[in-house]
């Protein structure tokens, strides 16, 4: 008896603390993240789409790749990647240029010149409508930027998360059910275990 209840509850706490191991291979946050979200802890692939979560893995945005919807966009010197932060509301927060081939000295003019916050505060749709100009002086990496956010933008159009927003991650309620199955298998034993000693 005493064996079988050890074997029970190692299954269970198996079950258990299973959510730990997953939240383990979850991606690192970016620098990027965390100067928009202090609070985040890890981001968790959702088809193109990348939440983000706290530490209790409640939502606070979402991140989202340019790549491979932008393969083949070319600035002055190569592809411009970006990564786009967006709020719980899908509203842009942040436009960031990845590693890249750009000359720094275009790239900086782009970042005075205020494009990579051209689109913040803006929805999917007001992004993809908006009339935004290119930086005079970095022409080529300028309008790079922009067709890789139009690109980035389109197929995250095709493909929006469902409405979580404030939602709990799964591994909250893993473990929360593992807990409570752990609670029951544990009042299983002692009730055959109190019947088998009175017989």
């Amino acid at each position: 008896m005493k064996k079988a209840f050890i074997l029970i509850t190692l299954a269970v706490m198996t079950v258990v603390f299973m959510p730990f191991r997953s939240f383990a291979q979850q991606k690192t946050v970016p620098e990027q993240v965390t100067k928009i979200f202090s609070t985040a802890s890890s981001l968790e692939a959702q088809g193109v789409w990348s939440r983000v979560l706290d530490a209790k893995g409640t939502l606070l945005g979402y991140v989202a790749y340019s790549k491979p919807a932008s393969n083949g966009i070319q600035g002055f010197n190569g592809e411009t990647p970006l990564m786009i932060i967006f709020d719980a509301k899908k509203t842009i927060r942040k436009v960031v240029l990845l590693d890249n081939n750009e000359t720094p000295n275009f790239v900086s003019r782009v970042e005075d010149g205020g494009l990579f916050d051209a689109w913040n505060g803006m929805t999917i749709d007001q992004a993809l409508d908006a009339k935004v100009d290119a930086i005079s002086g970095a022409t080529f990496t300028s309008t790079g930027v922009k067709l890789s956010l139009q690109a980035c933008l389109q197929n995250l159009k095709k493909n929006v998360p469902q409405d979580d927003e404030g939602s709990v991650s799964c591994g909250t309620w893993c473990i929360a059910g593992g807990a409570a199955l752990l609670l029951a298998v544990i009042c299983i034993v002692v009730v055959v275990a109190r019947k088998r000693r009175r017989k």
